[in-house]
């Protein structure tokens, strides 16, 4: 818990600056945690900015340390307060045209302005933030595309506001301010440059006083504004990508308001509703405030980028509408959140889920391929491998399937790629050819067999058999008992692998075979002995051991289960939440990566984990609780319930009916696992107990 901060524990108040906070529940879902941690791997670089559940605003403070986020824990001051951010990504972006306030006149260099603040006056939860900054008490609150911000100012000092409109995260390559009327300042920004990219966008962002502006000043990086001594200024804040107009339209229509109690209490019941998706009763009060965390930082993104009336801007440069009802989404990680977001987004909101298929859908029909890792309008194609297939794939095994799938198929069967060429004559992708040829060879089998199981489902069968074929690309890459790169020669060379070892990539980065991977690397007795020296170190970074902070090691745990041994695999798992993950800002192991590392945890304490892209086989394990009940929007709910003396599964029944494979494939409503204390109980070990592998022909 943050050092100073105020959560009273049961049916109690969290106190803000100006205002008191609505009742918390008894584990409420803190928004510090992973606002802390060594940068840039080991930090979660989330924000505790106030947003609802896929919010196009996140309103929230940026600190002057530089951190991904805006945000960072423990410095002591604050450059601003700005309306979009994005939570746990490993560059930064957005932050833009953050105001400050300031008591008294405004500094002599107002576009470098921070002001202290102190953690013993931050207060977060779900849809709400505040602190004191400076001599300013600053309390904000979000709908889904607007925010409201109330600053208190002390007696006799003039309430002054600054509004940097130069003041993104990345900086601005242009920017404009003017005064519409006498309550308000609108901002133009174009910005961009998403880890080195040369992508932009541009942002407008309207801010709407409750009191008439009684002067004014600019500089060339933004303006100032004075209310003279008024000891309470509020200000109402909504963006669009698309125009000005949309802006003005996005806050007219968000019915906000002036209260900030108001509004925070409507962001709160929106953000119960999609916490109570996962509701864990018994065990440990810590872990279950955990899993609330996590379960919310899972829904903070993709980021809506389309206007109240439809309007968004297209990745062929022109402005395109929406449908009445559907909404365009952006900031979707593709690399990142395929493994582990998208399938539970899938299941718990599949309205949401086919939406980022059929957002990422419009993006090929106007940019001509599915892009990577959307930016508003633009991919920045960050990351390797061709990650909307198994997003698409992932959200059709899983439930999400509201998008018109024979479409989805024929673009993704025609998707270019980086290295194609070699990738179809050779086998793999040389390097350095390309950089990350060997990660990327993987990337492209896996998104092979995800998008073959798209293909089956449409009725495309030659199709699909010609990609599940394709999917056997990796044992190109073997060289003894290791996955390596290779040159375009064939022979083996150093690197290779994108943000892992090889090491990490050969424990899990064959999902649709794991049995082929494993059963290649010698006898299962001495795999799973490698298996426990490779677990030694659960989070070391790129070199020999596990990266469990990192997507590559994600499925690693889950190794030992297709050699016959879940009892380890639970052993993992349970070191994994208890060593790596804590209630503090430096909580989560290693960058968020917009929900991706919190759905691994949310995953791993309800005792499944989804196996293989774009099917919807999920390992049976351990949840860390006495019963989890996961409640979709739509569909059954599911109620998974443990029992017994010990941590080791020694049972499991689905639906009443007695199951000894390792693995479901199915949604069922009931799964009761009976644990006990033998070291290595018999359930899960057989050979056809073993989850299924996808070999190709």
């Amino acid at each position: 818990m943050r050092p100073g901060r105020l959560v009273l524990l049961g049916l109690g108040l969290l106190t803000g600056i100006g205002g008191t906070i609505a009742p918390v529940a008894a584990e409420p879902a803190d928004p510090f945690v992973g606002t802390g941690g060594p940068r840039p791997w080991f930090s979660g670089n989330t924000t505790p900015a106030a947003t609802v559940p896929v919010g196009m605003v996140q309103l929230g403070p940026d600190t002057t340390g530089g951190a991904s986020s805006g945000y960072a824990a423990g410095e002591p001051a604050v450059r601003g307060f700005s309306p979009t951010h994005l939570s746990g990504a490993g560059c930064p972006v957005f932050g833009d045209a953050p105001l400050l306030p300031i008591a008294g006149t405004a500094p002599r260099d107002p576009a470098t302005a921070t002001v202290p603040i102190r953690a013993d006056t931050e207060r977060a939860v779900p849809g709400r933030y505040s602190v004191r900054a400076g001599a300013v008490g600053v309390d904000l609150a979000a709908a889904t595309r607007a925010g409201l911000m109330r600053f208190t100012y002390p007696a006799g000092r003039r309430a002054t506001v600054l509004v940097k409109a130069d003041g993104s995260l990345n900086g601005t390559r242009g920017h404009g301010v003017w005064f519409p009327g006498d309550r308000e300042v609108a901002v133009r920004v174009r910005s961009g440059g998403f880890c080195d990219r040369p992508g932009e966008y541009v942002v407008n962002v309207l801010y709407r006083f409750d009191r008439p502006i009684r002067s004014r000043a600019r500089w060339d990086g933004g303006a100032g504004v004075g209310f003279g001594r008024e000891r309470r200024v509020r200000a109402q804040v909504a963006i669009s990508f698309v125009d000005a107009a949309g802006a003005r339209r996005n806050l007219d229509r968000s019915g906000i308001g002036w209260s900030v109690d108001r509004l925070a209490g409507s962001a709160a019941a929106a953000w119960d509703t999609e916490l109570d998706r996962v509701a864990a009763t018994g065990g440990d009060a810590t872990d279950r405030a955990l899993l609330r965390t996590a379960v919310y930082h899972a829904f903070l993104h993709p980021t809506p980028v389309s206007d109240a009336d439809g309007r968004y801007p297209g990745f062929d440069g022109r402005v395109h509408r929406l449908a009445a009802g559907d909404v365009q989404l952006s900031s979707i990680s593709g690399w990142d959140v395929y493994r582990t977001q998208v399938p539970l987004l899938a299941w718990l909101r599949p309205d949401v889920a086919s939406q980022v298929v059929r957002s990422l859908l419009r993006d090929a029909r106007q940019g001509g391929a599915f892009p990577r890792w959307p930016v508003v309008a633009e991919d920045s194609g960050v990351m390797g491998g061709d990650p909307a297939g198994p997003i698409a794939a992932a959200a059709w095994a899983f439930g999400a399937r509201d998008f018109p799938l024979d479409e989805v198929v024929e673009r993704l069967a025609r998707q270019p790629r980086t290295g194609l060429d070699d990738y179809l004559r050779l086998g793999w992708v040389p390097t350095p050819g390309e950089r990350f040829g060997a990660s990327t060879t993987l990337e492209y089998a896996a998104a092979d067999f995800a998008i073959s199981r798209l293909a089956a489902a449409a009725g495309h069968r030659d199709l699909a058999q010609r990609l599940v074929d394709r999917s056997t690309t990796w044992r190109s890459l073997l060289d003894g008992d290791l996955l390596r790169a290779r040159d375009a020669d064939g022979s083996s060379v150093v690197g290779g692998f994108e943000e892992g070892s090889p090491v990490q990539y050969t424990f899990g980065g064959v999902p649709q075979d794991m049995a082929g991977l494993l059963g290649s690397l010698g006898p299962a007795d001495e795999v799973a002995a490698r298996l426990d020296e490779f677990f030694t170190e659960l989070n070391a970074g790129d070199g020999p051991h596990a990266w469990l902070g990192n997507q590559p090691s994600f499925l690693t745990p889950w190794a030992y289960q297709w050699l016959g041994q879940p009892a380890r695999t639970q052993d993992v798992v349970d070191r994994a939440r208890a060593e790596l993950w804590s209630p503090a800002a430096d909580g989560l192991p290693g960058n968020d990566d917009l929900g991706s590392l919190s759905a691994w945890y949310v995953w791993s304490s309800i005792g499944l984990y989804p196996l293989t892209p774009g099917t919807p086989n999920l390992a049976a394990g351990v949840p860390a609780f006495d019963s989890v009940v996961l409640r979709p929007r739509g569909g059954h709910a599911t109620r998974i319930v443990r029992s017994g003396p010990g941590r080791h599964a020694a049972a499991l029944l689905v639906d009443g009916v007695p199951r000894t494979s390792s693995w479901l494939g199915t949604r069922p409503r009931l799964i009761e696992v009976v644990t006990s204390d033998d070291v290595e109980p018999s359930w899960g070990t057989a050979p056809a107990d073993r989850p299924p592998s996808y070999p190709g022909s």
